[in-house]
Order: structure tokens, then sequence, then C-alpha cells
């Protein structure tokens, strides 16, 4: 069985936020990646986060991670932190 991966096209993607927030999550996403390995900021942005034609990343876990990181930054949000 074929397992389908999340994409940047599907509706996960869907929420606004600011700049600010789209900002500070994206600032986690590439700080939790980072922090797992030794890669530079160049390798990651095109090797890892980069989106392909059908919407899904180079890597799939990508898209889980930012979805991660933007609820991490969001939720701390709500909970009164910055």
């Amino acid at each position: 069985p074929h397992m389908s991966y999340l994409a940047v096209t599907d509706q996960e993607f869907d929420r606004v936020v600011s700049l600010r927030d789209a900002y500070r999550i994206m600032e986690r996403f590439a700080s939790d990646y980072l922090a797992r390995g030794d890669t530079s900021i160049s390798d990651f942005l095109h090797a890892y986060a980069g989106e392909v034609i059908t919407g899904q990343t180079t890597d799939p876990a990508a898209a889980y991670d930012f979805l991660a990181a933007a609820e991490q930054v969001l939720s701390k949000q709500r909970a009164g932190g910055r």
C-alpha cells in the first residue's frame, strides 16, 4: 500500500497567520531542524523544506514538522506568551 504524505496544498495549511507569526513559525521550524543535525541553512531550505510541483515537500517529514512548529508558536501565544 502506498502511504500518502501531507502536502502544503492540504487543508491543514489553509490557516491564516500574521507575518509576525509566520516569521516566528519559520524560525522555530528551522531551529528545531538544525538542532537535530549538522546541516547548513541553505542545504536545509533546499533539500528538506523545498516544495515540489505536487505540493509535497522534498522531505515528507518537513510538512509535519512545520505544522508542529506552528502549533508550538501559536499555542504559546494563546497561553499569553510571546
